[in-house]
């Protein structure tokens, strides 16, 4: 068992090259059991290497325990299991693909 943090949607977080924003969470039904996912957008637009950007999913796994308690800086924490299967992993990756417009999924 893993814990996940669940990062505040539609904050946009700065750095040297760019942002990114998590835009969504996702609990999708997935063979008797709830997978997670957030769909977040990332853009390259203060590097010196030009501007670019694309939308992403990245899957923390199957939920054990759905904001089970807060962290010492206020924000709520799942209980997940990750995915380690392969097959399971190129299946949710086109679930997700369908359901959403996002060009890369990451497992964690």
């Amino acid at each position: 068992m893993r814990e996940y943090t669940h990062i505040p949607l539609d904050e946009e977080v700065r750095s040297i090259g760019g942002h990114y924003v998590l835009e969504k969470e996702v609990r999708l039904p997935f063979n008797g059991r709830e997978v997670l996912y957030v769909v977040g957008m990332g853009v390259v637009d203060t590097s010196c290497c030009g501007i670019t950007g694309c939308r992403y999913a990245i899957v923390p796994g199957y939920i054990l325990g759905w904001k089970t308690r807060r962290n010492r800086d206020n924000l709520e924490v799942s209980e997940v299991e990750s995915i380690r299967s392969e097959e399971t992993k190129r299946i949710l990756t086109e679930q997700i693909k369908k359901n959403d417009v996002v060009q890369h999924v990451e497992f964690h």
